[in-house]
C-alpha cells in the first residue's frame, strides 16, 4: 500500500512539473498578474520584485527534496503525518533562518542602488539626456542590479516611454528607497539638467546613509539571531536522533500518536513563528504602487513595443501632476 501510494506521489509531481514546463512560456506573455499571483509571488520566494537566481535554484531544490524525502521517510517511520512534517521542515527551517541571517541581500542592492544613481548624476550634469543616460548606464551597472538595468535599457531600446520603464523597474526593485530614486527620474523624464543631477545626487548620499544604518542595526541583532539558530538547531537534532529509536517513535505510529504527534508539531511551529516575527524586519511601503482604484488596466507584455501604452495612476505622482 505505501509503494502504490509512493508511485502515485512520483506521477502526480512528474505531471505537475510537465504542466509548468509546458505553460511557462505562455504564462510569460500574459498580463500583469492580478493581487492572488503577486501574494502567490511574495509567500513563494519570500518577497516582491525580481527573485534572485539563487532563490530560484533554491525552490527548485527543495521541491524535489519534498518529493523524495516525504515518501521515504513515511515508508521509514510508518507514520503518515511525516508526509506533512517533511515538507514542512524542508521549507519551514530556511523560511526561519532567513528572518534570523543579516538582509545582506538588501544591503549589496542598496549600496548598488547608490553607486547607480550617483553615476546617473554625474553623467547628467555633462548635459546628456535621461534617455542615453539610462542607456548607457547599463556599461557600468554594479553587478547586484545588473539584471534590472538590463532589463530597463531593453525596455528603452523597444520604444517604450521612459515613464513606463521606469515604473516597470521599480517594480522589478519592489523597493521603497529604490522608489525615491525614480520618483524624481519619473518627475524629469521629459529631460534632465542640473537640477535634476542634484536631487539625484542628494539621493544617492542618503541611501548611502541609510545603508551605514542598516548595517549597524544588523551588527547588534547578530548575537540575537546567532542564539535562535543555535536554539532550533539543538531541538531538531534530538528529534532527528530520536527518530531512529524504535521505542521512541513506536507511540506515535497509532492514531492517538498522531493526533499528539500533530499538537505537538503546530505548537513548535507557532513557537518558531513567533521567534520569527521578532526578528523580522518589514519592509516599508512602496511609494510607487498602482491605484487598484484606477479603471486604466495594465501593460500586456505582448504589447511592450508599441508607442503609446497603459499609464496606471500613481498616488504618488498625483500629487505633482
Amino acid at each position: 500500500m505505501l509503494l502504490y501510494a509512493l508511485c502515485g506521489l512520483l506521477l502526480a509531481g512528474g505531471l505537475v512539473a510537465l504542466a509548468v514546463g509546458l505553460n511557462g512560456n505562455r504564462a510569460a506573455e500574459r498580463a500583469e498578474p492580478g493581487p492572488l499571483a503577486g501574494r502567490a509571488h511574495v509567500l513563494w520566494y519570500g518577497g516582491p520584485g525580481t527573485p534572485s537566481p539563487q532563490m530560484v535554484r533554491r525552490r527548485r531544490v527543495q521541491l524535489a527534496l519534498t518529493l523524495v524525502c516525504a515518501p521515504l521517510a513515511w515508508l521509514f517511520s510508518r507514520i503518515p503525518l511525516t508526509l506533512g512534517l517533511v515538507p514542512l521542515a524542508v521549507f519551514g527551517l530556511p523560511w526561519l533562518f532567513a528572518a534570523t541571517r543579516s538582509d545582506t541581500r538588501r544591503i549589496v542592492r542598496l549600496e548598488a542602488l547608490a553607486e547607480w544613481t550617483q553615476r546617473l548624476a554625474d553623467v547628467l550634469l555633462l548635459g546628456v539626456g535621461l534617455n542615453q543616460a539610462l542607456l548607457g548606464s547599463r556599461k557600468t551597472a554594479p553587478a547586484a542590479l545588473a539584471p534590472e538595468i538590463e532589463e530597463l535599457a531593453a525596455r528603452l531600446q523597444a520604444r517604450w516611454r521612459a515613464e513606463d520603464a521606469l515604473r516597470a523597474f521599480a517594480d522589478s526593485l519592489a523597493d521603497a528607497t529604490a522608489d525615491k530614486v525614480l520618483a524624481a527620474l519619473l518627475l524629469r523624464a521629459g529631460g534632465s539638467g542640473p537640477g535634476l543631477a542634484r536631487a539625484l545626487s542628494d539621493l544617492a548620499e542618503s541611501v548611502r546613509e541609510e545603508v551605514r544604518q542598516r548595517r549597524a542595526i544588523e551588527a547588534d541583532r547578530a548575537k540575537h539571531r546567532t542564539t535562535i539558530r543555535w536554539l532550533v538547531t539543538i531541538i531538531l537534532g534530538v528529534i532527528v536522533v530520536g527518530s531512529f529509536n524504535d521505542r521512541y517513535t513506536a507511540p506515535y505510529s497509532s492514531y492517538q500518536g498522531q493526533v499528539v504527534l500533530g499538537i505537538l508539531a503546530a505548537l513548535f511551529v507557532a513557537v518558531l513563528a513567533w521567534m520569527r516575527s521578532l526578528a523580522l524586519n518589514p519592509p516599508l511601503p512602496r511609494l510607487l504602487e498602482p491605484d487598484r482604484r484606477s479603471r486604466v488596466g495594465a501593460l500586456p507584455a505582448s504589447d511592450a513595443s508599441d508607442d503609446v501604452q497603459a499609464d496606471p495612476e500613481l498616488p504618488f505622482l498625483k500629487e505633482y501632476q
